[in-house]
């Protein structure tokens, strides 16, 4: 079968989907290509940027702040896409559906411990800068029965629920495109001239492209595209290696704040729910404790990465700290776990994998927080349209 197409968009996940919407909306044609089964089999997107310590500035904060991810994520959202705070929750009706935009103060701490004084100082700088950008921060502090903790609370970041937009977009975009046009489990994908062709289920279909095809790189892609740079002899730009991601759901043993993420040594802990709260969900008494792993070079990951499947020992002394230390739970219980690997970059600006027509663009920094990939996926669309 012949699938003749202005575009053709190879990729997992949310990027690929938004692409596809931005670009129907401009009138082209598209064919979404998967190799998984699925699309969210990878799993490639956060609710929220981790925003640990280090490089943290005002700019990137303001970038996380409910009205800039409102501002990102309605435009290509076949829906309304609701806000919800804790200082204001608006009465009437609400979409049960609907993803949420939910406003969230944000509170790192630190130990005044003589391994956590350079931390707290990296803070306080942040305190000042941010003051000056009108962010109102705040310094708390807390007394316990193991310590003196300080910290600074931004009140003003976000999170956004990533499931439900994931299942909005997708359904959205198969039924505009037809189930002909997207196509899951793919395997086999070469070029030929003006076109690609590709395996589906055992049989062979080809595909003439008007304007090429764009790639999104997540780690489920990496032996393709490396493999297809060196058929074409092109130096591929590499990310600085791939993040295990650890996202882990507890049964919090004391009611959680639900208007404040907590960032705590390389933890990020937040009230685990979907929508606006309630306090009667079964979900609001869950913890949900995201903890950067480690970061692995590139030539040393495989997919699956069927060695970080299960937590390691230093994942289980990071949580046993965090509740018995810091939330000074007698004993803690784990409602489950799931890992993402997501790539992290130095180099975020597209490449051509293929210097022939048609012209095969690599897209780079396409997982991550939800708010960040939408952005991405919008911006390379609006760059292929002006130079269609």
């Amino acid at each position: 079968m012949q699938f003749d197409s202005d575009v053709a968009l190879l990729g997992t996940g949310v990027a690929p989907l938004v692409a596809a919407n931005h670009l129907l909306i401009e009138g082209k044609s598209v064919l979404l290509l998967n190799p998984d089964r699925d699309f969210y089999l990878e799993d490639s997107e956060l609710s929220m940027n981790p925003l640990f310590h280090e490089n943290l500035t005002p700019q990137l904060l303001v970038k996380n702040s409910p009205e800039y991810a409102l501002s990102i994520l309605r435009p290509d959202f076949p829906g309304p896409i609701e806000f919800w705070s804790p200082y204001h929750e608006k009465n009437g009706f609400h979409d049960p559906l609907a993803p949420h935009v939910r406003q969230r103060g944000r509170l790192w701490t630190s130990s005044l411990e003589k391994n956590q004084i350079r931390g707290w100082e990296e803070l306080e700088d942040l305190y000042i800068e941010s003051s000056d950008a009108g962010l109102n921060p705040q310094i708390r502090e807390t007394s316990s029965a193991y310590g003196y903790f300080r910290g600074l609370f931004i009140p003003k970041l976000c999170d956004v629920d990533v499931v439900r937009y994931r299942n909005g977009i997708l359904e959205f975009v198969r039924e505009r495109l037809g189930p002909d046009r997207v196509i899951c489990g793919i395997n086999q994908i070469e070029r030929m001239p003006d076109g690609i062709r590709f395996h589906s289920k055992g049989i062979p279909h080809t595909a003439k492209l008007k304007h090429g095809m764009l790639a999104f790189w997540t780690p489920r892609l990496t032996s393709w595209i490396l493999k297809q740079a060196k058929k074409a002899e092109v130096t591929p730009k590499l990310p600085r290696g791939v993040r295990i991601w650890e996202q882990w759901s507890l049964n919090s043993r004391e009611p959680p704040d639900p208007s404040t993420v907590g960032m705590y040594a390389d933890m990020a802990v937040w009230a685990d729910f979907e929508g606006p709260h309630r306090e009667s969900s079964p979900s609001s008494s869950r913890l949900a404790v995201l903890r950067a792993g480690p970061l692995i070079p590139l030539e040393g990951f495989h997919i699956p990465p069927r060695e970080l499947t299960w937590a390691s020992a230093q994942s289980f002394e990071a949580l046993s700290h965090l509740c018995h230390t810091f939330l000074k739970w007698d004993r803690f219980s784990i409602h489950h776990l799931k890992t993402s690997s997501l790539f992290e970059w130095d180099q975020k600006e597209p490449w051509l994998l293929s210097k022939h027509n048609p012209q095969i663009r690599v897209i780079p920094a396409c997982d991550g927080p939800l708010v960040d990939v939408v952005q991405k996926a919008r911006s390379v669309c609006e760059h292929l349209l002006s130079e269609c």
